[in-house]
């Protein structure tokens, strides 16, 4: 139900509307009577008003007056101006403060309650606005938290974002960092479940281990985490300010907080958790490398053993040589096979050509390394021939692709052939893949656009829309207006006025059919229509460029 305040300073003109209205059940309307302009204000400060019928000339405070004021401060109110008085300088006044509807007073009663009809239609059009607004803006808001680890996440398995757009992400997603200054990253692992079993219960202890480190840490920074292979979680952590000196604050209390987070995990919980720290800070784009990097202290030595405190400075240069010496540790030209071998395979499906060739100029320089050790060329070898082999048997590309690859090389490793031979292999590979792909997409588009002009040409006589034709093509209206659009250059509509003045032409031309006939044929409901169509294209009638041709002799 919406409000009606009627103001007038005459009181059998305000009670007149006030009883009018009153008796228009249908409006549903709780109506409101002012003798001034002064008293509506007094009225509108009180109560949610939400349309306002007033007379314009008033003693003290007139109906721009008010008009004004109500746009000031309730500017969500449809205001109606009522008036004896026909002078243009207060209509446009009216006009140009956002009144609503400018009405004589010599009008009937059904143009005013037209007027508020049409107020009461805009205000309905305005709460289902937003209200829509308001629902997409719930749903982002329970979304929010999700968008956040998965950008975050995406970031650790080493996608690239360039520094101009981090920040801006960063604000659409509402991220608690600044996009400019470097973070620390802290990974713990649950060392056991103390023989729970159920998935829930795990997800729980989880979950009150995140509650744990972010109730003391969280004070002095702002932090964010993300669980991954079910028992670790890592955070993302910056301080709360950039100033000098915060990072190695920062560094020195979260190491010193670890020691008081395991007591807790292993007092509450009863639960032994494990800690490894970066002792520095790391840039946004060096994030992936970083992970890594930590992760790695997790599976030997220290970080095997259970209730572990280490940082990526901790490990004794004896055993950094031991483990450089059994090829365990991170090595130079470290490519992150791990992470970066699905990021290649999510862009064959994706299609993503540039990420792919981007993503693959990161890691095939392992082939070209000679600090690489043998083992680490033969792995990314077998890591390639995975990418490759799932991508043919899943998409059948075997019988396609044809006598174009050697498929024996992506099966069986042959030590004689040179690390440089492979790169080169498996690049003539992605070649083939991508642009079998891509001409796959060109045969698509263009099958769509043939079928889309087919459906037009042998369905001209009928009522032909957007939807039956996206119906026809198994495709989205919005969709495919836009794919047509991208393709061709030119709209469907355009397309559509092309062929039937086309066809007219050819009909006015070659046959003896009436000009109803020609616009029946057309799909035109009316050869009124159709002429006016006709002249339009041509400038001329069909009845007059019939005949100039007929004067031609053609």
């Amino acid at each position: 139900m919406y409000r009606l305040l009627i103001v007038d300073d005459l009181p059998i003109i305000t009670d007149g509307l006030a009883e009018l209205f009153q008796k228009e059940q249908h409006l549903q309307l709780e109506v409101y009577k002012a003798y001034s302009g002064f008293e509506a204000l007094d009225l509108l400060k009180k109560h949610r008003i939400d349309i306002v019928l007033s007379d314009i000339l008033m003693p003290g405070m007139d109906g721009i007056e008010l008009l004004r004021e109500i746009r000031d401060n309730w500017p969500a109110s449809k205001v109606i101006l009522l008036t004896s008085h026909s002078d243009f300088n207060y209509v446009q006044k009216a006009l140009s403060l956002g009144g609503l509807e400018y009405i004589l007073k010599t009008e009937n009663d059904d143009i005013i309650i037209q007027a508020v009809e049409k107020a009461i239609i805009a205000l309905n059009k305005e709460h289902d606005a937003r209200r829509l607004i308001e629902k997409a803006e719930a749903h982002m808001k329970l979304a929010i938290p999700t968008l956040q680890k998965d950008y975050l996440w995406s970031m650790l398995q080493g996608k690239k974002v360039e520094p101009v757009l981090l920040a801006e992400h960063f604000a659409n997603i509402q991220l608690p960092f600044r996009a400019d200054d470097p973070v620390f990253l802290l990974i713990c692992r649950v060392d056991d479940w103390n023989e729970i079993t159920k998935a829930p219960d795990k997800a729980l202890i989880i979950y009150a281990v995140q509650n744990i480190v972010e109730e003391l840490l969280s004070e002095s920074t702002q932090l964010i985490s993300l669980v991954y292979e079910s028992s670790k979680i890592i955070w993302i952590v910056q301080p709360q300010s950039s100033e000098t000196g915060e990072w190695a604050k920062t560094s020195h209390f979260i190491n010193g907080m670890l020691e008081m987070i395991q007591s807790k995990c292993l007092g509450l919980l009863k639960l032994s958790v494990s800690f490894v720290l970066g002792s520095k800070e790391a840039a946004w784009p060096e994030l992936a490398d970083k992970f890594h990097a930590l992760k790695f202290l997790f599976v030997r030595g220290l970080g095997s053993r259970k209730g572990t405190l280490l940082t990526d400075v901790n490990r004794s240069e004896v055993e950094v040589g031991t483990h450089k010496a059994a090829g365990l540790g991170p090595r130079k030209g470290n490519y992150q096979l791990q992470s970066k071998v699905p990021l290649l395979l999510n862009s064959l499906e994706n299609g993503s050509e540039e990420e792919f060739y981007r993503l693959f100029e990161e890691i095939s320089p392992i082939f070209m390394d000679d600090s690489v050790s043998k083992l680490q060329k033969t792995e990314l070898y077998h890591a390639l021939s995975y990418v490759f082999l799932t991508f043919v048997n899943k998409y059948d590309l075997e019988n396609e692709l044809g006598e174009q690859i050697e498929w024996s090389k992506l099966v069986l490793f042959d030590d004689q052939v040179s690390w440089k031979e492979w790169n080169v292999y498996f690049l003539h590979l992605a070649s083939l893949i991508i642009g079998r792909n891509m001409e796959e997409q060109e045969k698509s588009t263009h099958d769509v656009i043939r079928k889309v002009h087919d459906f037009i040409e042998s369905h001209i006589s009928a009522d032909i829309s957007l939807i039956h034709l996206a119906d026809h093509v198994n495709l989205n209206p919005s969709y495919l207006s836009r794919l047509y659009k991208q393709i061709t250059g030119n709209g469907l509509s355009d397309y559509l006025t092309e062929y039937r003045d086309r066809k007219a032409k050819e009909m006015l031309k070659k046959s003896n059919l009436k000009v109803h006939e020609i616009a029946a044929q057309l799909g035109y409901n009316s050869s009124h229509a159709f002429i006016r169509f006709f002249k339009k294209q041509n400038r001329v009638t069909p009845q007059e460029y019939r005949e100039q041709w007929g004067l031609l002799g053609i």
